[in-house]
C-alpha cells in the first residue's frame, strides 16, 4: 500500500509517498480502504517535532479517516466488509489502509456526508466543538 511518511522533521518537504506492506489484521479490528483523511493540528506538529505523543520518524501519521471497510477481525460484529465509516485512527491514517479497534472510535458515515466531510469529523470537529461550547460556553 502507499503511505504518506514522515522521513523527519521539518516543512512540508520531508513528507514522500512511499510503499508500506499491509497491515494485518487482529481480533475485534477493521481494516479500512482510506477515501480520506483530515489534517489535524496533531499531524502538523507531529511532521514539526513537537509533538510528544507521536511516533518518531520515518512514520505516517493521521489522526481522522473516512472510507470504506476492506476487512474485519475475529469477534467483529458491528461492522461488515463494504460498511462506510468515519474512525479516529490516532496515527497511520495517511496511508491507502488502516487497522483500527471496531469498538467507540469507528462510526458509520451518515450518507450526507462525503468522505472528506466524514474524515474531519473525529478530531477536526471535536477541537472546534470543545472550544466554542466546553470551553467557550
Amino acid at each position: 500500500m502507499r503511505a504518506v511518511v514522515i522521513t523527519k522533521h521539518g516543512g512540508p518537504d520531508v513528507l514522500e509517498v512511499q510503499e508500506r506492506p499491509d497491515p494485518p489484521v487482529g481480533p475485534g479490528e477493521i481494516r479500512i480502504a482510506v477515501r480520506a483523511a483530515g489534517i489535524n493540528f496533531a499531524d502538523l506538529m507531529a511532521r514539526s517535532g513537537v509533538y510528544p505523543d507521536a511516533p518518531k520518524p520515518p512514520s505516517v501519521v493521521g489522526y481522522e479517516v473516512a472510507g470504506e471497510v476492506e476487512s474485519v477481525g475475529e469477534g467483529v460484529e458491528e461492522h461488515a466488509v463494504g460498511d462506510l465509516v468515519i474512525a479516529g485512527t490516532r496515527f497511520g491514517g495517511y496511508a491507502e489502509l488502516v487497522v483500527v479497534e471496531a469498538g467507540a472510535q469507528v462510526l458509520p458515515l451518515p450518507a450526507e456526508l462525503s468522505f472528506e466531510q466524514g474524515a474531519a469529523f473525529p478530531v477536526n470537529y471535536s477541537t472546534a466543538y470543545a472550544g466554542l461550547v466546553i470551553m467557550g460556553g
